[in-house]
């Protein structure tokens, strides 16, 4: 069986014409107004802003079955601090303590790879480095390595 026909007059078929404009407009603008503010350009750029001042942390047992805090610090002024802190199983304080002092710099316009130099000939790369909100991320000396901002650590 066939559904009866619905025949609409011209007044009828304006309007909806008219509410399937209306409807399609709503619908571009709210697709539009999703996230414009929050992802920018600026928000996917690195920059020193993002990178500096904080102290980035990411943890990893050591061969020895050692638990290892390692921390980078890097300052605006280009300078910046590494620290190795060793635990062993259930301390609660490190029992040795290494620290590096560092200059580094961007290597590329984009922002992408950093150069660390401990003085001495001693330079290492940070490869591929994204700075997100809480997140630092990269291939330093070849290893991809996941640091987290100390203030959201735990």
């Amino acid at each position: 069986m066939f559904a009866p026909c619905i025949k609409l007059n011209n007044n009828q078929m304006k309007t909806l014409n008219i509410l399937k404009v209306f409807l399609l407009c709503l619908c571009t603008l709210g697709l539009t107004a999703c996230g414009d503010e929050y992802y920018t350009d600026d928000y996917l750029r690195n920059s020193d802003e993002k990178l500096c001042g904080k102290t980035w942390i990411e943890e990893f047992e050591t061969a020895e079955g050692e638990l290892c805090n390692h921390q980078l610090k890097f300052t605006k002024d280009k300078s910046g601090q590494e620290v190795y802190q060793y635990y062993r199983d259930s301390e609660t304080r490190p029992y040795r303590s290494e620290s590096y002092t560092f200059d580094w710099r961007w290597v590329d316009a984009d922002m992408e790879n950093i150069e660390i130099n401990y003085g001495g000939g001693d330079i290492v790369y940070f490869d591929n480095v994204w700075v997100r909100e809480h997140n630092l991320s990269g291939k330093l000396e070849g290893v991809i390595v996941m640091f987290v901002d100390a203030n959201y650590y735990k």
